[in-house]
């Protein structure tokens, strides 16, 4: 197998690695292409990354019809998976015939954690006496954030129990960022006044990710009628849309997928964003087992010919601040949302959340979802197999008819089409 040096690829600027990588791994011109062959975003990406060798497109569509708050908004979404984009926009018209979501978003609340070692018994209450000179430090930090009205909320002291660590929480509002790195650069300035005053050491400085007071809440409700797809009623559609739900929040196993399902969408729209999605799934994840048992985030009631859906996630999302400015997508993408603000983003996200776990629970409660899959899978293969233009269709259509996905019978009808 061909290797070259972790040293070799560190030298150099991204041609020079580019180059490396296509003698020791006897790349092709069009697999060399494949790692990006734009002149600025290979420019971006040595800046965004470390030794970049280029950049790694995925999809991007929009999920047109949400009827957020009243406003009607078209939501991009970067993603690789067939049926997500199809299945947010049908749970989008379905929730906008009704009257559309309903959201809010707590304050923009994210916590700072500072870990001490050797804190002698009872000097944690001294850390409290401080909260003045924390503050004065932080706000150094933070002074672009607090003129905009975020900054320094409360100081929190607690002792773990088993390793005798102590934690000093730093709660920020970070207003329309992620605040990833202010939120670091502000534990960073507390610490010589924490360990002045404990009397311990630092072990680390660090943004927790957990994001457990940045909620953000959507809901609808719609007549059962609309439900109603095919062969199957309304009102029988919702009753198993409940029942589906019901096993959720028994069976962690169908719970770990049902909240998959959402972040279907939420992390299609944080990565067209620029945002954290590791961040992001990192909290929700964490906040479905909040009680000790892994739950799913949306819930269902059907009541008086009326299914009603609530989510509520940790939606830790920002406007400003890391990528999300410096990728020209994502400042693109953003417009499109109507530049919002980060709760706002927030809302967008959880009301996208909940279209993604509609559509796929009436589906799969209903006819399955392979219908869709394959029917996606189709024209994926009549690509592979040549076809280009309105032959994808004909192709694709023709695979579904017949049931055979293989590469080599699309190829057949794709000369069949051909000649006519």
């Amino acid at each position: 197998m061909p290797r070259t040096s972790g040293s070799e690829l560190r030298k150099g600027d991204l041609r020079d690695r580019r180059l490396l990588l296509e003698k020791a791994y006897a790349l092709s011109p069009s697999e060399l292409d494949g790692l990006g062959t734009d002149a600025e975003m290979l420019e971006r990406s040595e800046v965004m990354v470390e030794y970049a060798v280029g950049y790694f497109a995925v999809p991007l569509g929009i999920a047109p019809g949400f009827l957020i708050d009243s406003v009607e908004r078209t939501i991009p979404m970067a993603t690789e998976e067939p049926s997500v984009i199809a299945a947010a926009t049908f749970g989008a018209s379905l929730v906008a015939r009704a009257g559309g979501f309903s959201t809010a978003a707590a304050d923009p609340l994210m916590a700072a954690h500072i870990y001490l070692r050797n804190v002698p018994e009872g000097n944690e209450a001294r850390i409290l006496t401080e909260k003045a000179a924390i503050r004065a430090a932080t706000d150094r930090v933070l002074g672009r954030m607090k003129r905009r009205g975020g900054g320094l909320r409360k100081v929190g002291v607690l002792r773990l129990a088993e390793g005798g660590f102590v934690r000093v929480e730093l709660e920020i509002d970070v207003r329309d960022a992620m605040g990833a790195n202010i939120l670091n650069s502000a534990a960073e300035s507390a610490r010589p006044i924490l360990e002045r005053a404990s009397g311990g050491t630092t072990v680390m400085a660090i943004l927790s990710n957990s994001a457990d007071r940045r909620i953000a809440r959507a809901r609808f409700a719609m007549p059962t009628r609309l439900l109603a797809r095919g062969r199957f009623d309304g009102e029988d559609v919702a009753r198993a849309i409940v029942e589906a739900y019901l096993i959720a929040a028994e069976d962690q196993e169908r719970a770990v997928t049902h909240n998959k399902g959402i972040m279907n969408g939420v992390s299609a729209l944080a990565l067209a964003t620029a945002n954290d999605t590791r961040g992001i799934e990192a909290a929700v994840h964490r906040y479905a087992t909040q009680s000790g048992h892994y739950s799913p985030l949306s819930r269902y009631e059907l009541s008086d010919g009326q299914l009603a859906g609530t989510i509520e996630l940790p939606m830790p999302f920002g406007t400003v601040g890391g990528a999300t400015l410096f990728h020209p997508g994502a400042r693109t993408v953003l417009k499109i949302l109507g530049n919002p603000d980060g709760p706002t983003l927030c809302r967008i996200a959880a009301a996208l959340g909940l279209a993604q776990n509609l559509a796929a629970l009436a589906a799969l409660v209903s006819e399955g979802i392979q219908q869709g899959h394959m029917r996606l899978h189709a024209r994926r293969v009549a690509f592979e197999a040549g076809a280009r233009g309105s032959d994808i269709a004909k192709v694709a259509q023709k695979l579904q008819e017949q049931g055979d996905y293989r590469e080599t019978y699309a190829r057949a009808v794709l000369e069949g089409i051909r000649n006519g």
